[in-house]
């Protein structure tokens, strides 16, 4: 006899049960068959089942989005306690590890948003400052916990973390029901940094990087190795930088 699960669940259509079994980790409102007798609070974790009863994954519901469930795991035997997110956010730390050398650490993108299976999460460290978005109703619910634990799981393992800056100025935010805003979050015993913008070294480049009004998370970290790839292509050239932004291309180049 199964054990019966203490999550609500969610039938959905054959379309979006291939879609999943492929790999999707969202499923859409008109995906959606079946829902509980009891409607769940909105954020909660959810199951989301097939229409002969197969258990597909588990998932964060959003009850304002288009995206009505974004899935956290298709693992029957998770329990998604502290212990859960913690595991989550130590892999995704692990994994940036073991892909970058030690010194592009100091600035990189620390939690990808589905890639890492923490849905509408962007984390991305400049220096001593994580700053963070969050897009999702589920993590917005949760977002205490998560950054007490990326704070934990970075300072453990002998990093250097002062402040953790919420970039939630994101019109995104209003199709979950979500307000904008942005600002430190209050870390436990700690005060917030002085300022906002931080000094950051990549390919060997020095920029000053204004998490607070800088684009998107504070800069583009996701160019670095094109950046690092311009260097290459630029060396004894004379290059025309026409539409240079933050400079980070043109100083590569220069």
């Amino acid at each position: 006899m199964k054990a019966e699960r203490p999550y609500p669940a969610y039938t959905v259509t054959p379309k979006a049960e291939a879609a999943i079994l492929k790999g999707h980790p969202w499923v859409y409102a008109d995906e959606i068959t079946a829902a509980p007798g009891t409607a769940p609070e909105n954020g909660a974790v959810v199951d989301v089942l097939s229409r002969k009863g197969r258990y597909l994954g588990s998932g964060l519901l959003s009850e304002a989005s288009k995206i009505r469930v974004r899935l956290l795991s298709r693992n029957a035997n998770d329990r998604f306690d502290e212990d859960f997110w913690r595991r989550r956010i130590e892999y995704a730390w692990a994994y940036r590890k073991a892909i970058y050398p030690a010194e592009d650490l100091q600035c990189c993108r620390v939690v990808f948003g589905e890639a890492d299976s923490l849905p509408g999460v962007t984390v991305d460290r400049f220096g001593p400052i994580l700053s963070v978005q969050i897009l999702s109703y589920g993590m917005e619910k949760r977002k205490e916990l998560l950054a007490r634990l990326l704070v934990e799981t970075l300072q453990a393992d002998g990093q250097v973390i002062e402040g953790v800056f919420l970039r939630n100025d994101v019109a995104l935010r209003e199709k979950e029901g979500l307000p904008q805003g942005k600002g430190w979050y209050p870390l436990p015993g700690e005060a917030a940094p002085d300022s906002a913008v931080t000094e950051i070294t990549e390919n060997g480049v020095k920029y000053l990087v204004d998490v607070e009004n800088g684009q998107k998370t504070g800069f583009f970290l996701d160019q670095k190795y094109n950046r690092r790839a311009v260097g290459r292509l630029a060396a004894g050239k004379t290059v025309l930088d026409c539409f240079t932004h933050t400079g980070s291309f043109a100083l590569n180049a220069a």
